[in-house]
C-alpha cells in the first residue's frame, strides 16, 4: 500500500503545498469565476423580472435600490473577468509559445482599446517593437492592461502614453510611460498586488490587472517592475527574451 510522503513543517507551509500547482489552482480559480458569473445572472434576471411586475410609479420609487445592484453586479462582474484572466495566466507555459510580432499585437490592443483611448482624448506612440517567442493571447494582455492602467491612472491632462523596446543582451527591454500623477515610491511594488488601488484612479477595476501582467511576463521567463517621480508619470517596465 501507497502511503502518502510526509512534508517537513517548513515545506507544509508553502503555499505550494497549501493550495497546490498552479494548474490546480488556475482551474480552482476558473470555477469560483464561473459561479460568480451564474450567481449573477440570478440576480441580473430576478431584478429585470422585479422591475417588469411593477407599475411605473413604482419602479421610480425603486430606483434608489435598483442603481446600487446595478453597481454592484458591474463590479463583480469586472471582478470575474480578472480571476479568470488570472487563472489562464497561471497556466502560461512555453510548450505553446511561437514567434510574436509586438508591434501587430500593440496594433490590436489600440483597435480594442479606441473608444476609451477617445473618451479620454489618449494618444499612444511606439517604437518598432520586437517578433518574440511567447503566447500572442497573454502578450496582448499585458500590453492591454498596462495602457488601461495608463487611462485610470491619469492626471488632469489627456494621456500620453509611449512604447519603447531595446535590445540588451539576450533579452529585450520593453517599456510603457505615461504621464499621469506617478506613483511614490512606497506604492512601486505595492501596485503589483492583487486587489491593489490607488485614490487617483478614474475607474475602479477589480485590481488584478498589474498582477496578472507581471504574471504573464513572468511566465515568459521576464521581470516586470516600475519606476516613477511622483508628478513626472510612471513608467513600467517588463523584459522578454530575444530568443
Amino acid at each position: 500500500m501507497l502511503q502518502k510522503p510526509q512534508l517537513s513543517a517548513a515545506e507544509s507551509d508553502t503555499p505550494e503545498a497549501r493550495l497546490g500547482t498552479a494548474p490546480e489552482i488556475g482551474e480552482l480559480l476558473l470555477h469560483i469565476s464561473h459561479d460568480l458569473r451564474t450567481a449573477l445572472r440570478t440576480i441580473r434576471t430576478r431584478t429585470d423580472l422585479l422591475k417588469r411586475g411593477c407599475q411605473p410609479a413604482q419602479v421610480s420609487g425603486l430606483e434608489e435600490h435598483f442603481g446600487p445592484i446595478a453597481e454592484g453586479v458591474e463590479k463583480i462582474d469586472r471582478l470575474a473577468d480578472g480571476i479568470a484572466a488570472y487563472s489562464i495566466a497561471l497556466e502560461v507555459s512555453n510548450v505553446s509559445f511561437q514567434p510574436t510580432p509586438l508591434n501587430a499585437l500593440l496594433r490590436a490592443v489600440l483597435t480594442k482599446l479606441d473608444r476609451d483611448l477617445r473618451a479620454n482624448d489618449a494618444t499612444v506612440t511606439y517604437d518598432k517593437l520586437p517578433t518574440v517567442p511567447g503566447d500572442p493571447d497573454r502578450l496582448m494582455e499585458v500590453f492591454e492592461n498596462l495602457l488601461c492602467n495608463a487611462i485610470c491612472h491619469r492626471d488632469t491632462n489627456p494621456p500620453a502614453i509611449r512604447v519603447t523596446a531595446e535590445r540588451q543582451q539576450n533579452h529585450w527591454l520593453l517599456a510603457v510611460r505615461d504621464n499621469g500623477p506617478g506613483v511614490e515610491v512606497p506604492y512601486l511594488e505595492y501596485v503589483f498586488q492583487p486587489f491593489a488601488r490607488l485614490q487617483s484612479q478614474r475607474r475602479a477595476g477589480p485590481g488584478l490587472g498589474l498582477t496578472t501582467a507581471r504574471l504573464i511576463v513572468e511566465r515568459h521567463s521576464g521581470r516586470m517592475w516600475a519606476e516613477s517621480n511622483p508628478g513626472g508619470g510612471a513608467v513600467f517596465f517588463f523584459t522578454l527574451p530575444a530568443k
